[in-house]
């Protein structure tokens, strides 16, 4: 196991006391120097705060982890459209608007992510839910406008419901 990737370990958890996931770490060094890159999600929404309150969790825990003084610690937050790259991910990401493009196909299909499994991925989709295979997953990424598309069109559906009942 790489370093970065027992950074990781002992990061994520520290991170998740605070409600904060550990989405992805990137770790270097040069000489006594060392620089690490983290993104952090919070549900409730990733802004300036929550990158602060992830610098201040692990700052001492990355100083003692690589033995060196001051290291350069960037944290930001995910993007509206982070390229998901990992099953892990998608489970982190559960709730969020996507966009996916599965392999042989030409068209994206926009959606919400509802759960991420084994291997597998569940989508909500306006007409109804999609359960496919991670591998069949060509490329992905985050989508707000996927959210507010869903989110319309299950108010309008709901609507047609209430009016039709009537």
């Amino acid at each position: 196991m790489q370093e970065g990737e027992r950074l990781f370990e002992r990061l994520e958890p520290l991170l998740a006391e605070a409600g904060l996931a550990l989405v992805d770490l990137g770790e270097s060094r040069r000489g006594g120097f060392a620089q690490v890159r983290m993104t952090i999600y919070s549900p409730g929404g990733t802004g300036t705060d929550e990158c602060a309150q992830a610098h201040r969790i692990a700052y001492p825990a990355i100083e003692a982890f690589l033995g060196v003084t001051e290291p350069e610690l960037e944290v930001s937050s995910p993007g509206i459209e982070r390229v998901l790259r990992s099953p892990r991910e998608w489970a982190i990401f559960k709730g969020k608007g996507v966009r996916v493009l599965l392999r042989d196909e030409t068209e994206w299909i926009q959606g919400r992510i509802e759960g991420a499994e084994g291997g597998k991925l569940r989508l909500a989709l306006p007409d109804g839910p999609m359960d496919l295979e991670l591998e069949a997953v060509a490329k992905a990424r985050l989508d707000s406008s996927a959210e507010r598309l869903f989110a319309s069109r299950m108010a309008t559906r709901r609507g047609d419901i209430i009016e039709g009942g009537d």
